[in-house]
């Protein structure tokens, strides 16, 4: 009975645990930065450090300004989505008044067919974080296992790493033979596929807003729609930056939610004007620059020929 009752409180501590997320330790939290960040942070706002990702918010339009992360196949086994409330959306306190899940109510099945829409993606929210020899789930995909490693997959859906992005045309696939999946579902797939081989890669991506005329959306009109996205991909031989059009071009060198991938890969040097930020800052100016000017297009084609 002793033992039955010990088990039920330690299930219900690593549950309460999961559910509340405990702070990081500081030594946790630098172990972070050094995972997640490649060549140092891009500006220098406050970062919001996380297990799986590091962010800095944008609090004018309640999105994430930019999200950066590492990607490996040891972060793949992921709770399901539909398991439990794995799936759920919550609010981030570290932000004041933080958005919640019920601000995109509606958004789904509105004109423009908003979705909750990751910048860091879900599957690479799980693994044994803290190497402790457990992941966050058992084998039934619901009981809460590893409080470290619940929390890691409870802050990949955190609002704060979360924009409206159009869904059949950007984020998803829109299913049927003739149906061109969107752009970043697209390039979320084939890393996806690339990490599961084995590769791993930093991965940094943002949101881009004209200085006038933002549409605004949820529950009081005060979530931007972002005007663009970018992403780039750090691989071991170079880096690959896209420049995506999402409401609307405001780069002349974004491309169309039309566009074939591959025509969406930018000078890194380009991203950097478009944005104001400043990647690979950590590297000496010499070589960061060389890094810089790697020929995307090349380094795009020789991930996709693995």
């Amino acid at each position: 009975m002793r033992i039955l009752l010990a088990s039920l409180f330690a299930l219900c501590l690593s549950q309460a645990a999961a559910q509340s997320c405990y702070s990081m330790s500081a030594a946790q939290k630098a172990h972070a930065l050094q995972t997640h960040l490649y060549e140092g942070a891009p500006s220098t706002g406050a970062l919001m450090v996380r297990r799986a990702y590091i962010t800095e918010y944008n609090e004018t339009y309640r999105v994430p300004r930019w999200v950066a992360w590492h990607a490996s196949s040891d972060y793949r086994p992921t709770p399901r989505r539909s398991a439990g409330t794995w799936g759920s959306f919550y609010r981030d306190t570290d932000v004041p008044n933080p958005v919640v899940t019920r601000d995109y109510v509606g958004l789904y099945d509105g004109p423009d067919n908003f979705a909750r829409g990751h910048l860091a993606p879900y599957f690479i929210s799980g693994g044994d974080r803290n190497a402790n020899g457990e992941i966050a789930t058992l084998a039934d995909g619901e009981t809460r296992n590893d409080p470290y490693d619940a929390c890691t997959v409870r802050e990949i859906n955190y609002m704060t790493n979360i924009t409206p992005q159009y869904h059949r045309r950007f984020n998803g696939s829109p299913g049927g033979e003739d149906a061109i999946p969107g752009l970043w579902y697209q390039l979320e797939t084939i890393v996806r596929e690339r990490i599961d081989r084995g590769e791993e890669y930093h991965l940094i991506a943002g949101t881009l807003f004209a200085e006038h005329d933002v549409q605004l959306v949820g529950r009081d009109n005060d979530i931007g729609v972002p005007d663009e996205f970018f992403k780039i991909v750090v691989t071991n031989i170079g880096p690959v930056g896209f420049l995506f059009s999402h409401r609307r071009t405001i780069n002349a060198d974004a491309c169309a939610l039309d566009s074939a991938l591959e025509a969406c890969i930018i000078p890194i040097a380009t991203i950097e004007a478009a944005t104001g930020l400043d990647f690979f800052a950590q590297l000496p100016d010499g070589i960061e620059a060389e890094f810089e000017a790697i020929d995307g297009q090349t380094v795009w084609q020789d991930l996709i020929a693995r």
